[in-house]
C-alpha cells in the first residue's frame, strides 16, 4: 500500500520502521507526495480503515516473530537431547570396544 503524504511516511518510518519499507517500496515517489493528505470525509474513513490495516499487519509480524522465537526454543531444546543421545552413544562405544578387545 503506498503512502498518502510525507507526514504518514514520517510517521510510519518512527513506528513503524519494517511496515514503513514495505510502503514505501509501493510508493512512486515520496518526495512528490503532499506533506499532509487533504480530509474529506471519504478520506478519513479510508485512513480508518488503512490504519486498521497497518495494526492488522503489524499483528502478522509480531505472530511471525512469535513463531520464529518458538521454534528457535524448538530446535535448542532438540539440540540438546541429540546431544545427550551422542554422549550415550559415544559411551555405549567405548564399552563395546573395551569388551571386545578383552576377547
Amino acid at each position: 500500500m503506498p503512502f498518502k503524504s510525507k507526514a504518514q511516511a514520517r510517521f510510519m518510518f518512527e513506528k513503524h520502521p519494517k511496515l514503513a519499507k514495505e510502503f514505501a517500496e509501493a510508493t512512486p515517489s515520496i518526495k512528490d507526495l503532499p506533506q499532509h493528505k487533504s480530509k474529506t470525509k471519504d478520506s478519513s474513513m479510508k485512513n480508518h480503515h488503512e490504519k486498521h490495516e497497518i495494526k492488522k499487519e503489524h499483528h502478522k509480524e509480531a505472530a511471525k516473530h512469535e513463531d520464529h522465537k518458538n521454534m528457535h526454543h524448538h530446535h535448542k531444546e532438540m539440540h540438546k537431547h541429540h546431544m545427550k543421545e551422542l554422549k550415550h552413544h559415544e559411551k555405549m562405544m567405548k564399552h563395546h570396544e573395551k569388551h571386545t578387545k578383552k576377547k
